[in-house]
């Protein structure tokens, strides 16, 4: 790509830039709230002198994401279908209810994790996103808001779209610092969410940056077995070694750590599953969030029966586990989780 996206440079990073180049670094604040305030997308309308914009415009591209394909659910939900500059696919999703707008944003364009119930995964990995890409797609729902006449902002961030936001941590920091300033985006932690698939090393390293945010994991199954034939990443990093690294996330933190759990025919809800579950659970300061399986194109794995689910619930709920079902929204434009993926928009929409 030609340019950095403006939007991914921090206000010290846009300071020093200016300073280098001769020009007030007070104006690094005025062009900040153009782009996050305001959030404008030309250099058009700026003021600051002719010659800095010139200087912004052969340095920087302030929009980086063309709109391919939109889709909006009977539900609500809307999904985007992005390119980027360099033309890769990029899928933003934002989730309303009454008194919510989540964006569920994506960090990388495809994925390399490979999780066996994952639509993104038949992708692979095209590259990370710059921070600047991330934060686009959230000024995207805002303006889509606008455009619409709605009267609504965005409440929630949820940093679970295409991609494994831990092996993009610089970027996804980056976004979650310009979204929790109060100069910028102004959104408390507690609204933004970082989920990993358990990548174990880097959910230390959230702390020692101070990222703002929450931590969810996706645990999906609760015994090592099961969760290798899931999710390949647990062949590096195991079970074990991802509960120690939340282990010390929860001692460090005095923070919740949400853990997310798929609800797979035969494999994840069983009575075995949810014993396997509750040994994990009980001793730790989590809840846990439960889906039960989307339609992912894996004859292997199917959805349990209401019955299963609910036999299953009975059983953790019966030790005083926490744990929540959550409604799948936006299955029938494959906006759930794990249905992310840029050629369905293609044979949708063809």
């Amino acid at each position: 790509m030609p340019f950095q996206d403006i939007k991914s440079l921090s206000r010290e990073e846009l300071r020093q830039f200016l300073s280098d180049n001769g020009h007030k670094p007070y104006r690094a604040d005025q062009i900040r709230v153009w782009l996050f305030n305001q959030m404008k997308q030309t250099y058009e309308g700026l003021n600051i002198p002719a010659e800095l914009c010139q200087l912004l415009e052969t340095n920087f591209r302030i929009k980086s994401l063309n709109e391919e394909t939109k889709m909006e659910s009977q539900d609500g939900t809307v999904k985007w279908l992005y390119k980027t500059a360099d033309d890769l696919p990029v899928e933003t999703v934002m989730i309303p209810t009454e008194t919510r707008a989540s964006v569920c944003v994506s960090t990388q364009s495809g994925c390399a994790m490979n999780c066996a119930f994952c639509r993104t995964a038949r992708m692979g990995l095209n590259r990370s996103l710059e921070s600047g890409e991330i934060l686009e797609q959230i000024i995207n729902v805002h303006k889509y808001f606008l455009e619409n006449m709605q009267e609504r902002k965005v409440t929630n961030v949820v940093f679970m779209g295409m991609g494994e936001p831990l092996m993009n941590l610089d970027a996804v920091h980056r976004a979650c610092v310009c979204l929790h300033d109060q100069k910028a985006f102004s959104m408390g932690k507690g609204r933004l969410t970082i989920s990993t698939s358990g990548v174990a090393p880097k959910i230390a390293e959230l702390l020692e940056r101070g990222t703002p945010c929450q931590l969810a994991v996706s645990l999906v199954a609760a015994d090592n077995e099961t969760r290798e034939s899931l999710m390949p990443i647990n062949k590096m990093w195991n079970l074990t070694e991802l509960l120690n690294a939340v282990d010390g996330y929860l001692a460090q933190s005095g923070e919740w750590v949400t853990l997310e759990y798929i609800l797979i025919k035969d494999k994840t809800c069983t009575e075995a599953a949810a014993e396997n579950l509750i040994r994990i659970v009980r001793p730790r300061r989590c809840k846990v969030n439960a889906i039960v399986l989307n339609n992912n194109e894996n004859p292997e794995l199917q959805a349990p029966s209401e019955q299963e689910v609910n036999e299953f619930l009975e059983i953790v709920r019966a030790k005083s586990v926490q744990i929540n079902i959550r409604s799948s929204r936006g299955c029938d434009i494959f906006a759930a989780c794990g249905q992310l993926a840029d050629v369905l928009n293609k044979r949708i929409t063809e």
